[in-house]
């Protein structure tokens, strides 16, 4: 009896030289045929071992499908023979296309000729050796699940070859750091994170984690509910008197309680009923919010990140008076709206402004909740649940975005990338592998911004592994966004990386490539590889590091293409966009971005 890990099954995309394994009776010969319905199209054959393990490799010449792959008695339907691509790290890369509400009707379509296998979030500390998820093509209802990094990524791919088929292997957990997704062995060789990891390989010491954060929580909250006003009086109530409420903007969060429940009520007044295509947008709400429209709950968002979205069923707004009431709850974090977001009605052509002019008032006031542990920051976690039940599968590459779970500690990054590259060369081959450099954000925690800076030096550095690349994305964040929209430009830089590196393609992928920084006749000269057409949009500006300790600031020119900029003392060391959102970007010809750097004078 042939068992097969649930990644071979149907609507499946394999490479041209795909490793096929299983289990089957021991010493079993084990048949494998690939064909349409009328032709053979290849046949391979092995013989499992003593303990019924099999492995062997299809090779095909040419891309193709739909097929038919029976190994044995088990049939497979509706494979293809197309580009397959590996995708992994954490929330910018997990973030789904209904996310990406600015790029929804103009540049996101169904394709059947993207199909993903999004591998289910979860924490182990052993391999699984297999995962509960489906090869899915983005149509349908499933559209809107799609990574849409990895979507877009695809679609610049397919703009290249448009009769192939691209699978996605989505692989990613939001907050995970990288020793997250590495394996025990390799683990062992930085001992702080083995020790940090060990207790967790004993599930009482888990389960007494989850207990203790679970009642943590829930005498929190039900503190909250028996103190909070808002609960006991029905603030949500389209006849309520809230005349005695002060007055604010969403933004004013003077004199707020740090921890516990905030009210919010405001009257809007249409001139006529209307249908179902209104679209109500609150920003980004701090730690929690539930928002009700005439007394009924039309969205709820439970933590800090997605952002608070919804369209308002048809016929909930009335002409005339209509209530919007927010509750508002923070536990961990200040209770806050996020500034430079949208606060708005939209209905059809009209907007309707919402952020000023709100009733205000304190339901509760409640301690700090701690923030309870997440197994997904552990070393080994999501490794052991996702990626060993995949790590397998052949791929044409991978694709890797993350970093941000690491800004607390950047200065080992490179070391722990680096081993997690040789670990997953290990199992793949010597695969490209394209990360992305951390967008542009201001981290909430001023003293971090340097940290920001840090590491994506480190990955800058990480480009010294062999047959690898970097998508460049320091002008595609949101300052006041740890998860940015704009996932369709990142998409598209790294499928050009993957066009050079995977299939021997000569298109523009990478920007201005910092090479080295010299004096010559008083100046300052910093050149670059890659940087035809050299701009910036703004005037640069540079941190000269002194033998001292000291950090001056100069200004820096665009002369062709290199910047040159005047000095009072020499500098050991030039830094450009070194904070956690730079003002300044360098790009080329191609409009393609010059990473942050640090690179001594020379």
């Amino acid at each position: 009896m042939i068992k097969l890990s649930n990644i071979f099954s149907d609507n499946m995309v394999l490479t041209k030289n795909a490793k096929i394994w299983g289990k089957s009776a021991p010493n079993e010969k084990i048949i494998i045929k690939l064909s349409s319905k009328k032709t053979l199209i290849k046949q391979t054959e092995t013989v499992a071992d003593k303990y019924g393990n099999f492995e062997t490799t299809l090779s095909v010449e040419n891309y193709g499908g739909a097929y038919f792959l029976k190994i044995n008695e088990v049939t497979i339907k509706n494979v293809y023979i197309g580009k397959v691509w590996l995708c992994s790290g954490q929330s910018n890369m997990e973030q789904p296309l209904s996310r990406a509400f600015s790029l929804l009707h103009e540049f996101i379509k169904e394709d059947r000729r993207i199909v993903a296998f999004q591998a289910v979030s979860g924490c182990a500390f052993e391999p699984a050796e297999n995962t509960e998820s489906a090869w899915k093509s983005a149509t349908g209802d499933f559209l809107q699940e799609v990574f849409a990094v990895p979507y877009f990524f695809a679609r610049k791919l397919l703009k290249a070859d448009s009769k192939i088929h691209v699978g996605l292997i989505n692989v990613a957990a939001g907050g995970s750091p990288v020793e997250a997704w590495m394996p025990e062995e390799v683990i062992k060789t930085f001992p702080d994170l083995y020790e940090k990891m060990l207790p967790y390989k004993n599930a009482a010491h888990i389960k007494w984690e989850e207990t203790d954060d679970n009642s943590k929580s829930e005498t929190w909250h039900k503190q909250l509910s028996q103190t909070d006003l808002g609960l006991q009086e029905d603030w949500t109530d389209f006849n309520y008197n809230d005349s005695d409420w002060e007055v604010r903007s969403l933004l004013d969060c003077a004199n707020l309680p740090k921890h516990g429940s905030v009210w919010y009520r405001k009257e809007i007044f249409l001139n006529q009923p209307f249908g179902s295509q209104i679209k109500l947008n609150l920003g980004r709400v701090v730690d929690s919010v539930a928002v009700y429209v005439n007394g009924e709950e039309v969205t709820r968002v439970l933590y800090q990140y997605p952002p608070c979205v919804c369209t308002i069923p048809q016929g909930l707004l009335q002409a005339g008076k209509n209530i919007i009431a927010i509750r508002v709850v923070a536990d961990a974090n200040n209770p806050s709206f996020t500034p430079g977001k949208k606060y708005q009605l939209q209905i059809g052509e009209t907007t309707i402004n919402l952020q000023n002019n709100w009733k205000c008032r304190v339901g509760a006031i409640m301690p700090k909740l701690e923030p309870a542990r997440r197994l997904y920051n552990i070393p080994c976690s999501t490794y052991n649940f996702m990626l060993a039940p995949v790590l397998g599968y052949s791929v044409d590459g991978m694709l890797w975005y993350q970093g941000e779970s690491n800004t607390g500690q950047p200065a080992i990054y490179e070391k722990l990338f680096t081993a997690f590259a040789e670990h997953i060369r290990e199992k793949l081959g010597n695969i490209p592998i394209i990360t992305t450099q951390l967008a542009n954000f201001v981290d909430p925690v001023p003293e971090s911004a340097e940290n920001w800076a840090i590491l994506r030096e480190q990955q800058r550095q990480c480009l010294k592994i062999a047959n690898t690349a970097m998508a460049v994305a320091i002008d595609c964040g949101e300052w006041n966004d740890l998860h940015p929209q704009d996932k369709k430009t990142v998409g598209e830089r790294l499928a050009a990386c993957a066009e050079n590196l995977a299939y021997s393609k000569n298109v523009p992928f990478s920007g201005p490539t910092v090479e080295s920084a010299t004096i010559s006749d008083n100046c300052l000269i910093i050149k670059f590889s890659n940087a035809k057409g050299l701009y910036a949009n703004g005037r640069p500006t540079l941190d000269l590091l002194h033998e001292s300790g000291r950090i001056s600031t100069v200004y820096a020119n665009v002369v062709e293409n290199t910047l040159v900029a005047t000095f009072r003392r020499v500098p050991k060391k030039v830094r450009f966009g070194w904070t956690d959102c730079p003002n300044v970007v360098l790009y080329n010809a191609h409009d393609l971005p010059a990473s942050p750097f640090e690179v001594d004078v020379t």
